[in-house]
């Protein structure tokens, strides 16, 4: 729950500890992970079996990552210079084209819920073309293909370029104009929830805000794999760079509760017969074990 509420993850384990400790509770922590997903090395070796080249990189190394503003356009991954001043929003394939694409989304009714939805989570949502395409809106690469149908697996939209620019004005999102040639040297592929890279005209770079895919319940894979065949399609660089957060692992939490005198394990979760899903209909609670 702390990721989802954007918490200081040491500062709220350390006060879990310090009450258990005080309240005279077991000092005895089992540390329930995750059954093994997709991981960042399982990202890179499919990069490389399409023959990229590709490497993971800590959020400490990447000097232009910032934190996302609610101001900030969640516009495509195009590195491009643009006309909008909110560059600071997340990066997305074709902006809000993303989240239609991975799910299933063809019709201009569903496009507006979209945006709807987007702007609901936080988000300016937005579309863009360019200064030199005809029309302007088929400027952006990625919406170019999914008209054309290239991109595998996907099913075209029933609306052209300028009928979704409408669309997401009419619903309340942003058009924004992008300008000059692409001449992104690298892709990065951000893992860092709230983050993202803003647009460098000097320096340029696709930048794929992939944690934006948990917030709105994409397909990941699918998402990725996408991703890949638009630069691929593109003719942009082969050669990614994926950022994940600075490492906090159970076996640090187990060093830290064992530094304060806990005796502490790692435990999948298939082992944990108690372990079940949270209901939103479900008490977001105290950690206290009483009877309620």
């Amino acid at each position: 729950i702390a990721g989802e509420f954007d918490l200081d993850i040491p500062k709220y384990l350390t006060a879990a500890a310090s009450t258990v400790e005080q309240l005279k509770g077991p000092l005895k922590a089992k540390i329930i992970v995750p059954s093994p997903a997709l991981t960042p090395e399982d990202v890179v070796g499919v990069l490389e079996g399409r023959g990229w080249e590709a490497d993971i990189v800590t959020q400490s190394t990447v000097s232009g990552l910032i934190g996302v503003s609610p101001k900030g356009l969640m516009k495509c991954v195009d590195g491009r210079p643009s006309n909008h001043p909110g560059m600071n929003g997340p990066k997305t394939l074709g902006g809000v084209y993303a989240i239609a694409t991975n799910r299933g989304v063809t019709d201009i009714r569903g496009l507006k819920q979209i945006v709807k939805e987007v702007k609901q989570n936080g988000h300016v949502p937005s579309v863009h073309g360019d200064d030199h395409a005809h029309p302007a809106p088929m400027g952006c690469g990625f919406f170019k293909l999914w008209s054309q149908g290239k991109l595998e697996g996907i099913k075209p939209p029933d609306f052209d370029s300028e009928q979704g620019q409408a669309a997401v004005l009419e619903a309340g999102g942003v058009y924004e104009k992008l300008s000059g040639a692409h001449k992104e040297k690298v892709v990065y592929i951000n893992l860092v929830p709230g983050t993202t890279i803003a647009p460098d005209r000097n320096n340029q770079a696709f930048v794929v805000d992939a944690w934006i895919a948990g917030k709105f319940n994409l397909d990941v894979p699918k998402y990725l794999i996408a991703a890949a065949s638009t630069v691929e399609q593109l003719n942009g660089p082969l050669k990614a760079k994926l950022i994940v957060p600075n490492p906090l692992t159970p076996k640090d939490v187990v060093g830290v509760l064992e530094g304060r005198g806990w005796e502490a394990d790692i435990v999948t979760q298939s082992t944990v017969s108690g372990l079940i899903g949270v209901s939103p209909k479900g008490l977001m609670k105290c950690v206290d074990g009483r009877p309620s």
